[in-house]
């Protein structure tokens, strides 16, 4: 059985899981030097970006819990 994401809601802010349709933005948002440059010091590639998509999700399959 897979477990259930919790779903944040307030009236200023909306989070739930990690979806593919989030591929594309995700990818974009780690290819930018802007957001990267504290975090690890480079972009990311479009293969790291789908990874980094892919462990957010099996973190929830597997562990339970997760970004």
């Amino acid at each position: 059985m897979m477990p259930k994401i919790p779903v944040l809601e307030t009236a200023r802010l909306f989070l739930r899981g990690h979806e593919i349709g989030d591929f594309e933005n995700t990818a974009a948002m780690w290819a930018d030097p802007q957001v990267t440059r504290h975090i690890g010091g480079r972009a990311f590639s479009r293969e790291e970006s789908w990874a980094r998509l892919l462990r957010y999700v099996g973190h929830w399959q597997m562990l339970g819990y997760g970004f």
